[in-house]
This record gives C-alpha cells, structure tokens and sequence, in this order.
C-alpha cells in the first residue's frame, strides 16, 4: 500500500478532485473516493481499454447524460424492508430508472456501429424497469403530487374537496358582501386558518359577530374567525381530507411495495452507474487534457514522449521526454534549483500512480509505461508545483 505521504508528495487529491469534477451523479463521485489500486497487468489494460471506448463515445456523440438519475439508494433499501415512500423518493426512483434505461439504449444504439464491448458489457446488466416506471408516472406528476388520476377513489374525494370549497366560499363570498357583515371586517377577503376558512374580523367586533377564533394579526387588531354558519361545512371538508389522505397512503404504499420488488436489481443499476459515469468523467477528463492512451508492459520498459504533468499549465509547462528501462536502467536528474529536477521526478511518479490507481489517459504525445506496482517513489521534496 501507499503511505499518505506519497500521496501528498504527488498531489494525488488534486487528480482526484479534478476526476471527481468531471463526474455528474454522486454514484460516480464515490467510484473516484474509493479509487484503490490496480494489482495486476491485465486489469489496468481492461480498464484503459474502458476509457478508450468512452473516449470514443465522446467523440461521436458527446457521451451520455446523466440527468435525473440519482443515488436512490436510501428510499430502495427502506422500500425494500417495507417502509412507505414519500412521492419524491418515488418520483426520484423512476427518474433514476428511466435515466438508466435511457443510458442503456444510448450505448447499445452506439454499439451497434461501433466496437465497445466493455461499454455494451456494462449496460446490459442495466435492468429495465418500465412497467415501474409507468406505473410511478401514471400517479405522481413532475411536480411530487399525487395526480387525481392514481386512483378513482382519490379522484372521487377529491371532487368532494373541491366541490366542498366552491360551497364554503360561495357562502362566505355572500356573508362578507353583505352590508351588516362588511363593516365589521377588516378586509373583504377569505382566507385559511390550520385548514379552516375564516374571514378578517375588527376585533372590536368579536363579542357582535360569534364564530370561532383560529388567529389573530401580530398587532392583535384582526381576528380571523371562523363564522358558526361554515362550522359544519368546514367539519365536512377536514373529514373529505382525511379521506384524502388516506387514500394517498395507500397509493404511495401500493407504489412502494413495487420498487422495494426491484430495489435489488436498481441497486445493482446504481452502482453500474456510478461506474459509467467515471469511465466517462475519465474520457472527458482526457479530451480536454488532449491526452493519450498509454501502451502498458511489464518489460521494466517506461517512455514518456512530450509528457506534461497534468497539474501544470499546458501553455506553461515544458514537454517532458523520458525514456528508461532500453538503453538506460538508470537516470540522474541534476540541474539548478528552478524547479525542473521536481517536475521531471512528480510527473513520472504521479503518472505511474494514475495508471495503478485507474485514473487512466495520460497527458503526453507518446507514452509505453511499465506497470509499477507497488509504486514507492524516492521524493525528498514536498514542493507544491503550482507554487514552484
């Protein structure tokens, strides 16, 4: 294993934190968090060959999107113990399922023409959960509401809600016009109080107009009050919202029993996504860097050819060509203290490690590296290079 202090000595967070950048979903942003290191030859060519393909994704197409997807992971597991969802952790679930079905045929629509069979390999393990996501879609709208449409008994009370109000407000529309009533009140305007309608009284007034009280303004000059006449129809309407209520539960149960059915298979999706995503961030990270791929032996053979550190200005730092491993098993590194001896050492050693640690594409012309693992780099400087 790699001791902190190499780390630091490299400015492997700095990578990291430009990798994490790249990202979209937080899925993706945890694949980089718990980067470890590659143990074997084979492994580290799998996964440049994954970079490569989604570098060529990008090129043609732009790479996928990954908006409305989500990490669900939270909502899946308790739906999968039985725990009711709330209409955004179920609006979020079919969101994340549409957006990974969505991913899905933009690889494999792609991979038709194209040879990426590490990237098809992901996405066919992606499930397809239409029918859940149908079914979310036909009772909870873009906005998290449960639409009328979920069910006909909600549908039916909500209904009586509405048709509940227009008889309220009909009746106080025509108590507050009323002359003997308007001079009472501080406003001609119905309002709400804890789901009761109630009109603005001037409290001089409360001991002449009966009701019941609900609030009153800070100053204490207006009392809203609900009048005796609605008292019953108000008792009505909290009894139709119950009604409502109820029956939400039972829908949002109904649609929670459906996801916590696929919360295994959508977890499995979630973590193919999060790898998805830093392959891409990776292949993103690389085409802005106008990197390449490195050619990888295990000959104890390593060349850089224009190679920049990756955490130095292309404009400003000076190409660096290294070769080892052929005519030369050893180099000595000498020179005035500007600052070059440093980079010469931190490029090589933070390349190596980007290759061992899966951070892929390397910002170089030309580059045949040997796989070193464990990679323990000799640095007695701990220079901060975009200082130096």
């Amino acid at each position: 294993m790699l001791d902190d202090k190499i780390l630091q000595t490299l400015e492997y967070r700095k990578i990291l934190n430009t990798c994490a950048n790249y990202t979209q979903t937080s899925m993706g942003r945890q694949e980089v968090e718990q980067l470890r290191p590659v143990t074997d030859l084979e492994s580290v060519k799998r996964l440049l060959q994954a970079t490569d393909e989604a570098y060529t994704v990008d090129r043609l197409k732009g790479g996928p999107s990954f908006g409305g997807i989500s990490d669900v992971s939270s909502p899946l597991k308790r739906a999968r113990i039985g725990g009711t969802l709330s209409p955004h952790e179920l609006l979020a679930v079919g969101n994340t399922a549409y957006g990974a079905r969505r991913i899905k045929r933009f690889i494999e629509q792609i991979g038709e023409d194209t040879d990426i069979p590490l990237l098809t390999g992901i996405t066919e393990n992606i499930s397809e959960q239409k029918e859940l996501e149908n079914a979310i879609k036909s009772c909870i709208d873009e906005s998290a509401e449960v639409m009328d449409s979920a069910s006909p008994e909600l549908a039916h009370v909500r209904r009586e809600l509405r048709s509940g109000e227009v008889r309220i407000r009909e009746k106080l529309d025509s108590m507050i016009r009323s002359s003997s009533v308007a001079k009472m009140l501080q406003d001609q305007l119905i309002t709400i109080r804890g789901d009761r309608f109630v009109i603005p009284v001037k409290a001089e007034y409360r001991a002449h107009f009966g009701g019941i009280v609900h609030d009153q303004s800070g100053s204490g000059a207006t009392l809203f009050i609900e009048p005796e006449s609605i008292v019953a129809m108000n008792n009505k309407l909290r009894e139709t919202r119950l009604k409502e209520e109820r029956e939400i539960e039972v829908i949002l149960q109904k649609l929670t029993a459906l996801v916590g059915d696929q919360a295994d298979l959508i977890l499995f999706d979630l973590d193919l996504l999060g790898n998805l995503d830093f392959i891409f961030a990776k292949a993103r990270i690389a085409h802005v860097m106008k990197a390449s791929q490195p050619r990888m032996n295990d000959r104890g053979y390593f060349k850089l050819k224009k190679g920049r550190h990756p955490l130095i200005d292309m404009d400003k730092v000076v190409p660096l060509d290294v070769e080892l491993g052929n005519s030369y098993t050893s180099i000595i590194v000498t020179g005035p203290n500007t600052g070059g001896k440093t980079v010469t050492l931190k490029t090589i050693g933070l390349l190596s490690l980007m290759l061992c640690r899966d951070c892929s594409y390397l910002q170089k012309r030309e580059v045949s590296c040997v796989y070193l693992m464990p990679f323990m780099p000799i640095l007695v400087t701990s220079k901060v290079l975009s200082k130096a």
